[in-house]
C-alpha cells in the first residue's frame, strides 16, 4: 500500500511539475516572441523615419529657392528647365501634408501628351513677385494639369518652417513630423535640410 501511494504521489507530483515547467516554457515563449515582435516593429519604425528623411531631403535639398511655405506645405523652384532664369509653373513643386488621408503629396505640372510645344508653351504660367502659388496651383487643378503622388504614407503630423519669414531668402526647411505605427504614433522626427544652392529668380534676386 505504502509502495502503491508513494507512487501515485510521485505520479501527482511529476504531473505538477511538469505542468509547472510547460507554464513556465510558454510563458518564456511568450515573452521571447513578444520582444522578437517589438524589435521588429521597432526595426521597421526606424527604416519608416529615415525613408521619410531621406526623401523629403532629396527635394529640398536641391530646389534652387522656396517660393511659399504655410505649416503645413510649401512650393519649391526645384529647377530652371527652361532656362529662363524665371519661374515657371511645369518647373514648381508643391509639397502638402493631407491630414485628412495622413500622407505627405508632391503635386506637379502634368501636361497632356498630345499636347504640341507651342501648347505647353503658351500654357505654362511664368511667375513673378505677385504671383499668388496656391491660387496657381488651384487654376492648373481646376483645369486638370496637375498630378501628384504619396511622398510619404502613414504620416501622423507634420508642422514646417524655415530659417526666413520671407520664403525667397530662406535658405533652411525644417519638418518635423510622426508617422503611424503598429504601436501607434511613433516619436517626433526632424528633417533640418538646406537649399544647397539658393538661386532666386532673377528678377528677384
Amino acid at each position: 500500500m505504502n509502495r502503491r501511494g508513494l507512487t501515485l504521489l510521485e505520479m501527482i507530483l511529476a504531473i505538477g511539475i511538469t505542468a509547472t515547467i510547460g507554464a513556465a516554457i510558454a510563458s518564456m515563449m511568450a515573452a521571447v516572441s513578444n520582444g522578437l515582435t517589438s524589435r521588429d516593429d521597432g526595426r521597421r519604425t526606424a527604416v519608416q523615419l529615415a525613408t521619410t528623411q531621406v526623401r523629403l531631403s532629396a527635394y529640398i535639398a536641391p530646389a534652387r529657392c522656396l517660393l511659399d511655405k504655410s505649416d503645413t506645405a510649401f512650393a519649391i523652384w526645384l529647377n530652371d528647365a527652361r532656362e529662363s532664369g524665371t519661374v515657371h509653373a511645369s518647373e514648381i513643386r508643391w509639397l502638402t501634408y493631407d491630414e485628412s488621408n495622413n500622407t505627405f503629396v508632391v503635386k506637379f505640372v502634368d501636361f497632356p501628351d498630345e499636347w504640341s510645344q507651342s501648347m505647353i508653351d503658351a500654357a505654362d504660367t511664368e511667375c513673378n513677385g505677385l504671383t499668388n502659388y496656391n491660387s496657381l496651383l488651384a487654376t492648373l487643378e481646376s483645369s486638370s494639369l496637375i498630378s501628384e503622388f504619396d511622398l510619404v504614407d502613414s504620416m501622423e503630423s507634420c508642422s514646417i518652417w524655415t530659417d526666413n519669414l520671407e520664403p525667397l531668402s530662406a535658405k533652411r526647411i525644417c519638418l518635423r513630423f510622426s508617422l503611424n505605427t503598429s504601436f501607434g504614433p511613433s516619436s517626433d522626427a526632424l528633417v533640418n535640410e538646406s537649399i544647397r544652392q539658393h538661386l532666386p529668380p532673377q528678377e528677384q534676386q
